[in-house]
């Protein structure tokens, strides 16, 4: 529901500048309407300037959304 901060910017371009496999996890998605989870994505992945093969994953806690894609991702990267 916030735009990504200036440490959010400076830690995806070092992940991207390392070239190590990488995901970027947008908590509190449960704190967004519906309508608004598609334009959050786009701001954050344009903020971040996330090429299109980083996953952007969209999670809540508290309602366990997201969960079992984020664990999917870690395990595939072990």
């Amino acid at each position: 529901r916030h735009a990504p901060t200036a440490n959010d910017v400076v830690m995806a371009n070092y992940f991207l500048q390392s070239g190590k496999p990488f995901v970027v996890v947008a908590n509190k998605l449960d704190k967004l309407k519906k309508s608004e989870v598609e334009p959050n994505l786009a701001l954050i992945r344009e903020t971040l300037e996330l090429p299109e093969d980083v996953k952007l994953i969209p999670f809540s806690a508290e309602k366990g959304q997201g969960r079992e894609v984020l664990l999917a991702e870690i395990t595939a990267l072990l």
